[in-house]
């Protein structure tokens, strides 16, 4: 069932403190929230000492509430000289308030840090939502909706615990058993916990997950409070939750495109340096080097991985231009409408909208007289409205990403890497004439359809499918100053150029290259593709055209994430038959990113964070389930569970 989320509306009791009709309870002490805070939940997980001198340090938290323990936190990260290198803030939250409630409740010391958060409060959209703080040094993830369902799909080594639900008896669901259970499998050793309350159900279900309970003065009003250590006596998890990366920040990255440019950028953003090698004479070449691509989502009645991956993606892609500034050129803001294809495509958009309470921030329908309105000229139908949706320069923001990396990166064309070799220095790559290139402890593939060639992955089934958009004039588009997305698309870029595609020329069966299309023959496709989005432009006429390649999987998501030991599976075939992708083994240091397919401008901020995450240590920015669908060991998974087994020869 999709998650739907609905904003909390704030109410204050007779005493003026914040309070919640829907749980009938005050989101913090009436003593005073931000002094509840760091008595119970800073000290209470002995913060900020514990964090000291650390590179990194987790907290996660059960119910965000107005902010006031992540503002008292970041805070006390600010004021710490010897503060850890980077703080991550992991907080559920069912039904976030409005941005201005943050600031109107916030305490008098906290004010400022809280005027910096509200404007980058996210949509009540469902999922993880990545905020950053301190250039990248305070990280908080907000996921939203129902802790039951996210917790247990989080991914992430927690040293601290905030439990600040409403008290047990108004929302039991916060404290039941099972999802105590879910918090302590990301315990890291050592790990610490802090809640204000002291009730007896909460200390049982503490106690038999492994923790170390203890009372402790409450605040204020209240006489105790809980502190825990995770200290369990017995292995309660199969799988240890993801330690912090201690080796030298050293990678290779193996290809300039959008994926290997966004991979590079978040790893030197991570204080590491980076090697970029291009193959090509230029970085952001081949598909990357599209002048203007299409930002926007999916939506899907049931919210499907492709809905929910597409969302996530969209998200922090416009946090991050939102980052890069008007001024450096790489979004002309247009909007982009998503036509539908018939009335039930439509219907179902509709609905979808209504089941998961989208905002209209967010995707909002137009019917075909609201979408002209919206567009400059009448299309066939109407659709959504993607009011955040964009253009976007990919070769720019490519160049953006790289020059801000400043000194931390070596980019160097030209290079062929024709192999890789894990050594005792790390992965070492090769070139044809098997001379040494780059040695580094990791390495990442984001060289699109030559990635799994270098990684010697058996079971990656990618094939180049070329796209051409046609360059047009035409006065019928004259108005248009939006982008149109369907059976195609159709775009008008800052400089007036109008642009309509793409084919999807597929290599057939049996074949390993595309078959070449006759580009009188590519343009007339694109033409009808036009003639399918808008009610006339019958006077279009093609003036130019831009050819690219794109890197295409099988179910047409990306790869990334950590390479699989495809040999050591292969060895424990047997035993990994009913395996789940958390149990593969995994090559140390070595991870890909690569087959963006079609949605490179989205997927591939995504990707490189879940890549980063991974090889650092950090929460990662997507569900456990949405990593899956992104793992580059999902095609070899289902090899091993469903083995072709081989004919005897003459049948």
């Amino acid at each position: 069932m999709p998650t739907r989320i609905e904003t909390e509306r704030l109410a204050y009791d007779a005493t003026g403190a914040p309070f919640s009709e829907r749980y009938g309870d005050v989101y913090a002490s009436r003593d005073g929230a931000a002094a509840q805070a760091r008595h119970v939940f800073l000290a209470g997980n002995a913060l900020p000492a514990r964090w000291r001198d650390r590179a990194q340090f987790v907290i996660v938290e059960t119910g965000f509430g107005l902010g006031t323990n992540f503002l008292a936190t970041w805070q006390a990260w600010r004021e710490d000289p010897n503060r850890c290198g980077r703080l991550h803030f992991v907080s559920v939250e069912l039904h976030p308030v409005a941005a201005g409630d943050l600031i109107a409740t916030a305490p008098a010391e906290l004010q400022r840090l809280a005027r910096e958060l509200a404007p980058r409060w996210p949509l009540p959209l469902p999922g993880l939502h990545r905020i950053e703080f301190e250039g990248g040094r305070v990280v908080l993830t907000l996921a939203l909706g129902d802790a039951r369902d996210v917790i247990p799909q989080l991914v992430c080594g927690a040293d601290a615990f905030y439990l600040d639900g409403f008290a047990p008896a108004r929302n039991p669901q916060l404290w039941e058993p099972a999802l105590i259970k879910a918090l302590a499998r990301l315990a890291r050793p050592g790990a610490t916990l802090a809640t204000w309350t002291a009730a007896r159900g909460v200390r049982d279900s503490l106690a038999g997950c492994g923790f170390e309970v203890e009372l402790r003065a409450g605040f204020g009003r209240k006489r105790e409070m809980l502190v825990a250590r995770h200290a369990p006596r017995w292995r309660m998890r199969r799988h240890e939750p993801p330690a912090a990366y201690a080796g030298e920040r050293r990678a290779i990255v193996v290809g300039a495109g959008l994926a290997g440019c966004h991979v590079a950028a978040a790893l030197a953003a991570r204080g590491w340096r980076i090697e970029l090698l291009e193959r090509g004479s230029s970085t952001a070449a081949g598909a990357s080097s599209l002048p203007w691509g299409l930002l926007h989502p999916q939506v899907a009645a049931d919210d499907s991985v492709l809905a929910r991956l597409t969302r996530a993606g969209f998200v922090l892609a416009c946090a991050r231009l939102d980052a890069a500034g008007d001024d450096a050129g790489l979004r002309h803001p247009c909007g982009v409408l998503q036509q539908a294809r018939d009335e039930d495509e439509a219907a179902a958009w509709r609905a979808a909208l209504e089941r998961l309470n989208v905002p209209a921030a967010y995707a909002r329908w137009l019917d075909a007289g609201q979408a002209a309105a919206a567009v400059g000229v009448p299309p066939l139908r109407g659709g959504l409205w993607f009011e955040r949706g964009a253009l976007v320069a990919a070769q720019r923001w490519c160049r953006h990403l790289l020059d801000r990396a400043g000194a931390a990166l070596l980019v160097r064309t030209g290079v062929d890497a024709a192999r890789i070799e894990c050594g005792r220095g790390g992965w070492t790559v090769f070139d044809s004439e098997a001379r040494p290139i780059a040695t580094a402890p990791v390495l990442i593939a984001a060289n699109a359809l030559d990635a799994p060639r270098l990684l010697g992955l058996r079971h990656a089934p990618v094939q180049p499918v070329r796209g051409r958009v046609s360059l047009i004039a035409s006065e019928h588009l004259s108005g248009l100053r939006a982008a149109i997305a369907g059976d195609g698309h159709l775009a008008r870029a800052p400089d007036g150029a109008l642009a309509v595609g793409a084919t999807y020329e597929a290599p057939v069966p049996g074949e390993t290259e595309p078959r070449a299309v006759d580009e009188t023959r590519a343009h007339a496709g694109n033409l009808q593709r036009l003639a399918r989005l808008v009610a006339r432009a019958d006077d279009a006429t093609v003036i130019g055209v831009f050819d690219g390649v794109r890197c295409v999987a099988r179910d047409r998501l990306p790869l990334a994430g950590g390479v699989a030991d495809e040999c050591a599976a292969l060895a424990s075939n047997a035993a990994l038959r009913g395996a789940h992708l958390v149990d593969l083994p995994r090559r140390e240091g070595l991870y890909a990113a690569f087959a963006l397919a079609s949605r490179g401008i989205a997927f591939a901020p995504l990707a490189a964070e879940l890549v980063a995450a991974q090889i650092e240590g950090e929460p990662w920015p997507l569900e456990r389930a949405l990593a899956n669908a992104l793992d580059p060991a999902r095609f070899w998974l289902r090899r091993l569970r469903h083995p072709v087994v081989a004919r005897p020869a003459g049948v």
